[in-house]
């Protein structure tokens, strides 16, 4: 069940909820890939090295952090919305913790939509569900889709199931680098009933020599609740054991 069921329906909150993600996970109004031409082939050796650094790189098992994040959520039709923060830790072996440091809003979008996405991931964070639901050869067929012509290469992902954990897009990768960007589209399945589609959108930087996650960003169709947005930004504290000092973002430091 996906977090955003439970804005609308009450009596799933006993229920656990599915995050949105990729990692889960992640443009706007992205469609589905029935209908994409056939894939092409990359035309020159920088492509082809990019290409094959995406997706050895994609392969290689999770690391260990810790980071602030920012969640915001909203929905038109209930005029409602939320924010919280929190400090968020995840080992490998351990799985993921943690601990809500600041909030404001809607205490309904609050309890059932923003620390549900935190609680989801706690109970699907260790290593043999995250895989279910990771970037992988295991998960998804990639097919080569072009220069982009802004310097970014496009891989076509073909879910290789139905599962609302993966989704049907592309992921935009650094033409010279072979550094995953941007991951975006629709989730492969529909999280329940009470959502119609969800769009989703994640991106990605190098930090302390491991690709992670900087944002994550969605907007779903949600029976009752209507148009639903949701977005959570990263401020990592360290990644693989190595402390990152960044001066603190302007969210961190407002508040």
């Amino acid at each position: 069940m996906e977090a955003w069921e439970l804005l609308c329906n009450p009596d799933s909150m006993s229920r656990s909820a599915i995050f949105v993600s990729l990692t889960a996970l992640l443009a706007i109004g992205a469609a589905g890939l029935s209908g994409a031409p056939a894939p092409a082939t990359p035309a020159s050796p920088t492509e082809h090295f990019a290409v094959e650094r995406f997706l050895s790189e994609i392969e290689k098992p999770p690391v260990a952090y810790s980071a602030r994040r920012r969640l915001e959520a909203a929905s038109t039709k209930l005029n409602e919305s939320a924010w919280m923060e929190a400090i968020t830790d995840f080992d490998p072996e351990a799985g993921f913790h943690y601990s809500i440091v600041a909030k404001g809003g809607s205490e309904r979008i609050f309890n059932r939509v923003l620390k549900k996405v935190l609680e989801s991931e706690r109970e699907t964070s260790l290593l043999a569900e995250w895989r279910k639901g990771n970037l992988s050869r295991t998960n998804y067929v990639f097919d080569f889709g072009g220069n982009t012509g802004s310097g970014m290469l496009r891989m076509q992902l073909t879910p290789r199931r139905r599962d609302s954990r993966l989704v049907a897009g592309s992921a935009f990768v650094a033409e010279r680098s072979g550094d995953l960007v941007r991951i975006e589209g629709r989730l492969a399945k529909s999280p329940s009933f009470w959502v119609r589609w969800v769009d989703v959108s994640s991106s990605y930087a190098p930090v302390a020599g491991a690709m992670m996650p900087v944002a994550v960003e969605s907007t779903a169709d949600v029976r009752i609740a209507g148009l639903s947005t949701f977005s959570m930004t990263y401020a990592y504290q360290s990644v693989g054991g190595q402390a990152i000092r960044t001066a603190p973002p302007a969210f961190l430091a407002s508040r």
